[in-house]
């Protein structure tokens, strides 16, 4: 059985831009566009995060998996892998989307800097997605190469 390779470029411009993807999604909750720093009183007076703050921290895994299925992806060579691996982040990056909305853990109901988290991670995960997209249907896209090109 023959094992078929993709172009070496492709793959690279892929799998990095899922690794500085999945970077940036892990440092926006906390880093480049915090959620909500301020605490919750119960009505026991016991003193909790907010959800967003519980977003934030599942943001954080997701993005450090988007890294490592991105690496992974960057280190193989085999097509079927590769297909199946951006598959695996279109999955996440829709998990990235998800997760601030309601169906997910939510961020707050009145309008705070969370909001603004999520509006980052909508992008994010979105660009996820179609580096993912891109990977899955990585042989309908043509590769030019040097010789082609007329200097």
């Amino acid at each position: 059985m023959e094992v078929r390779t993709l172009n070496g470029k492709l793959a690279k411009v892929i799998g990095g831009l899922g690794v500085v993807l999945g970077l940036l999604i892990a440092l926006t909750p906390f880093h480049l566009a915090p959620v909500c720093q301020r605490l919750l009183e119960l009505t026991t007076g016991k003193m909790v995060h907010m959800r967003c703050h519980y977003t934030g921290q599942g943001e954080v895994l997701l993005g450090i998996i988007i890294v490592l299925v991105s690496l992974i992806y960057l280190f193989n060579k085999t097509i079927f892998a590769q297909k199946s691996l951006g598959g695996v982040l279109m999955i996440l990056g829709l998990g990235v989307i998800i997760l601030p909305t309601n169906l997910g853990i939510g961020v707050c109901m009145n309008p705070m800097e969370c909001h603004t988290t999520a509006k980052v991670l909508y992008v994010l995960g979105g660009l996820t997605i179609i580096d993912g997209l891109i990977a899955v249907f990585q042989e309908k896209i043509p590769v030019s190469t040097s010789k082609d090109i007329k200097a």
